[in-house]
Formats: C-alpha cells, sequence, structure tokens
C-alpha cells in the first residue's frame, strides 16, 4: 500500500511485541496487541494490562479472519510471530506488512536462525526487519543491525541480543514506515543459504565426535537455549550408547597438553563425559545413558 497507515497491529509474542505495541502507542498510533504464542501468554497479558493495550489471545484463523475485516490503513508488524501469514492477508491493499527476521537476510531464513549462524561458525549474526510477502522471509529489507559473533555465544544469549537490536531498528524506521517512505532493498536470490523448518535440528541432535573441538563447541552452543525447549536433548552416540547431558563446559587447551594425551580422546567417568581435541577439552556433565 501507498500512504500514511491509521493504526497499528502487532502480531507476535514475548518482549519485542510488547516494546512494538507500546512504541507504537507513544507515538500516537491506535494499536492492537495479537498474542501469537502455541500457548496464552500471562505475562504479556498483563504486561499489555499495564500499558492500556488491547491484547487477544485468539487461534490464527480468528486473527487471520479479523486482519482480513480490516479497512482502514494498517501497518501490521510481525514480531516473534510462529505463525504464517495467509496470502489473502499480505495480499491486502490497505495492510503494510513487516516482520523481524533473526538473521542477516538472505543468510538463514526460516527457524530458529540464531542457532544456525553459531553452528555454522559465522563471524556474524544480525537481525533483519522486512516486508512480508507469500515467500517467508523473502521481501523487500528495510533494516539490517550487525552482531558479532565469538566462540562462547549461546543461541540464547544471540537470541536476546537480537530482541535489544530488534527493538532500537523498530524505533529507528517506525515513522518512516508510517507515512510510507521507506526504502526496501529488493532481492530474489537466496543463494547457496538452505531455509530451515522447525523440525531442523543442528548436526540432527547428535555431537559428531569426529568434528574439530570448535565444531563440538559451536554444536553444543547452538543447542543451548538456557533450558528452552527450543530443540530435543542434544546426544552422544558411543559404543552403542546414547548419552544426554544436563550441563557442559568448554575449555581452551594448549597443544602441549594435547599432546601428552593424545591417546584418550575421550574419557567416560560415573558423572561426566570428557571430549580432548587438540585446542579444546569438552566436558558434558551429570550424564545419564537415554534410548536411541
Amino acid at each position: 500500500m501507498n500512504g500514511k497507515v491509521e493504526k497499528v497491529c502487532v502480531a507476535g509474542t514475548g518482549k519485542l511485541a510488547i516494546q512494538c505495541a507500546a512504541y507504537a502507542k507513544k507515538k500516537g498510533m491506535p494499536v492492537t496487541l495479537y498474542d501469537m504464542g502455541l500457548k496464552k501468554s500471562v505475562i504479556l497479558e498483563k504486561q499489555a494490562a499495564a500499558a492500556e493495550i488491547p491484547c487477544f489471545y485468539r487461534t490464527p484463523e480468528e486473527v487471520f479472519e479479523a486482519l482480513k475485516k480490516e479497512e482502514a490503513p494498517l501497518l501490521l508488524v510481525s514480531a516473534i510471530n510462529e505463525r504464517i501469514l495467509p496470502a489473502e492477508v499480505l495480499a491486502k491493499e490497505n495492510i503494510r506488512a513487516v516482520n523481524l527476521h533473526q538473521a542477516l537476510l538472505p543468510a538463514h531464513p526460516g527457524r530458529n536462525a540464531e542457532a544456525w549462524a553459531i553452528f555454522e561458525q559465522d563471524e556474524k549474526a544480525g537481525i533483519t526487519w522486512h516486508y512480508m510477502v507469500e515467500k517467508v522471509d523473502g521481501g523487500g529489507i528495510l533494516l539490517q543491525k550487525e552482531i558479532e559473533l565469538d566462540e562462547s555465544m549461546t543461541a540464547y544469549q544471540l537470541f536476546k541480543k537480537q530482541i535489544e537490536c530488534a527493538y532500537e531498528a523498530y524505533v529507528e524506521i517506525f515513522d518512516s514506515l508510517i507515512e510510507g517512505t521507506i526504502r526496501e532493498i529488493t532481492w530474489n536470490d537466496r543463494g547457496n543459504h538452505k531455509f530451515h523448518y522447525k523440525k531442523d535440528v543442528p548436526g540432527e541432535g547428535i555431537l559428531d565426535l569426529s568434528w574439530s573441538g570448535k565444531k563440538i563447541s559451536a554444536f553444543l552452543r547452538a543447542m543451548d537455549y538456557a533450558g528452552l525447549s527450543v530443540f530435543q536433548k542434544p546426544r552422544l552416540l558411543y559404543e552403542g550408547k546414547a548419552f544426554a547431558w544436563r550441563k557442559y563446559e568448554i575449555q581452551p587447551r594448549s597443544r602441549d597438553s594435547f599432546m601428552e594425551s593424545k591417546k584418550q580422546m575421550l574419557q567416560v567417568t560415573d558423572s561426566d563425559i570428557m571430549i580432548q581435541k587438540e585446542t579444546t577439552c569438552i566436558i558434558l556433565k551429570n550424564y545419564e545413558i537415554v534410548e536411541e
């Protein structure tokens, strides 16, 4: 759509969703918030009530029907939204729809992009605000922000940084989104970047002993959401058994110490598993044997 919008609708869940809705209200825009989580968020509901923002938890079908009936010029903000909006909504001439993606598109389209950036040992990650089109994560880019990655950052830590960057970027582009004056960067080719679905898991969830120490570190950190159930528990297959663990440690080591212990690359005690690589020692703590 062209021109200025008259109201804002935020569809999503968590901290970013309420931040986006609250900023729209602060800027004097009528705003509605739809909680699009898999289950109702009491916290989001309370935060919305405190900010005097109408907040609704409905089935996706009910939300989509409500959006189809909208007639006023509307800015639709998808902020940590697991639901794919139907083409009928995105095609409406009165709706300007934007989405937050936790990667530097075209890299890592699809789900859990922060984990894939770590697993694939990217030097940097980031966020992208982009227009929404029928092709998921395929619309024109509005603004991107980069985040430098190091060899200690977990998926959970990266996600938190991405939310901070996403809100900063949203504030930067909000006025131009309302006025319809923002410029987009169009692109059509994902290159070699694979689309990741919800079912996809780094390394298929299995720690591969043939990996380098850095790759094992990347795998463990990519799977680490601080207890949130984003992926299944990672496992190690060894001598016909499957091991899962509660905690892990990643310790740097010198080449001299590696040469001294080269014959003992893997040690299993009553509680821990130690994996020794040339520059890294990985300790899987408080393990248990699970069914494969």
